[in-house]
């Protein structure tokens, strides 16, 4: 970043154009956003990193490295606890990131789809119908890990619009038309894909089933691709038709996140770690002191409740790992076991029942970080 300046550039809806510049001339750009993603019963401020560039006459002189170590100073101003992104391979783990998100892709056989009925009725969705799609999204989310916060003014073509073709956001209604469900689907050139789909009934399932087999047979795709993470309820559903599911974790690409704030992460946390804390029936008090290579911070837990410390306690147990992995830990990525066989993670033996209770492992997806 020598010699260059770092222009802000705002956005519309807590989003921002970063780029170094020097005399007109620009030498990197990078688009940031800002958004609430679930963890279970918690919210937690997620910056969205996306779109990184060097012109190629100025790659190899640092520029990247020094843009994005002043975008995660810029997300963390902006109150942001951790960084995510999809990432091309084998590059963005030179600035912290780990792999904290599998890809899931459910497949299923067009004529499986057009064994269905239709039981609702099924049409394209209106701009009026947005506010009530936007409800019925958080509604069938509010406890899924991943998942964005999605306001009351949010609009679908934050999804369809963004670099690709137009889609068709199909919505089901109920006998007394009130939106039971909706899909968005687009027709790619080697397949037939649903982007999104949420539902809150077997009837909202089965129709939208049937109706969106009867686009795939039209487009002339024997199979539909959807993008669902595994334990979600339409996957259940597809199981009587037949389906395939397809898992993959990646090494340095894809969804790949970093912590930018210790403590407020752990803060963040803690109404999810109480739910599970009073599910386990935990009773014991105990002080957890997380050391990572960016801070060290804890947490004090008496009973089910919890409270995220700055201040190592007397008797604390000491457990240090790369930021990355207490991320993996959080998102269900990994496994306890797992993550303390690694050679850089300390992990005391009494620590890891307590560990598990608050980090089991868990289904969860990337979110789109820049609708």
């Amino acid at each position: 970043m020598k010699n260059c300046e770092l222009i802000v550039a705002p956005k519309a809806d807590d989003s921002w154009i970063l780029r170094l510049d020097r005399n007109g001339e620009e030498f990197c750009r990078v688009e940031l956003s800002r958004k609430r993603m679930r963890i279970g019963r918690s919210r937690m401020t997620i910056g969205g990193v996306a779109g990184l560039y060097t012109p190629p006459d100025r790659r190899m002189e640092g520029h990247a490295r020094g843009l994005m170590e002043a975008s995660h100073d810029f997300l963390q101003r902006q109150g942001c606890s951790v960084a995510l992104l999809n990432a091309i391979p084998d590059f963005y783990q030179r600035f912290g990131y780990g792999v904290v998100f599998p890809v899931y892709r459910l497949f299923v056989k067009t004529d499986r789809l057009l064994k269905t009925c239709r039981p609702l009725h099924v049409r394209r969705a209106r701009k009026k119908d947005e506010p009530a799609l936007v409800r019925r999204y958080n509604q069938c989310n509010r406890y899924r890990s991943g998942t964005l916060v999605r306001p009351a003014d949010w609009r679908f073509n934050n999804l369809v619009n963004y670099g690709r073709p137009p889609g068709s956001l199909l919505l089901v209604e109920d006998k007394r038309q009130r939106v039971a469900g909706y899909a968005l689907c687009r027709t790619r050139s080697d397949r037939y894909f649903v982007q999104e789909l949420n539902g809150h009934t077997s009837a909202a399932f089965e129709s939208l089933a049937n109706a969106i087999g009867t686009r795939a047979r039209r487009a002339g795709f024997e199979r539909v691709h959807f993008k669902l993470p595994i334990d979600h309820p339409f996957g259940e559903f597809c199981k009587r038709f037949g389906s395939e599911w397809e898992i993959q974790h990646h090494v340095d690409a894809e969804g790949m996140g970093r912590i930018l704030d210790l403590p407020r992460f752990l803060s963040a946390l803690r109404p999810e770690l109480a739910y599970r804390l009073g599910k386990s029936e935990w009773s014991e008090n105990a002080c957890l002191w997380f050391i990572t290579e960016l801070d060290a911070a804890g947490l004090k837990i008496a009973g089910n409740a919890v409270r995220c410390i700055r201040k190592r306690k007397t008797g604390s147990r000491d457990i240090a790992l790369p930021q990355t992995a207490l991320l993996q830990l959080a998102l269900g990525y990994r496994t306890v076991s797992d993550v303390a066989n690694e050679k850089d993670v300390r992990i005391p033996g009494l620590a890891r029942p307590l560990l598990e209770v608050l980090f089991p492992p868990s289904p969860a997806m990337m979110p789109m970080v820049v609708e």
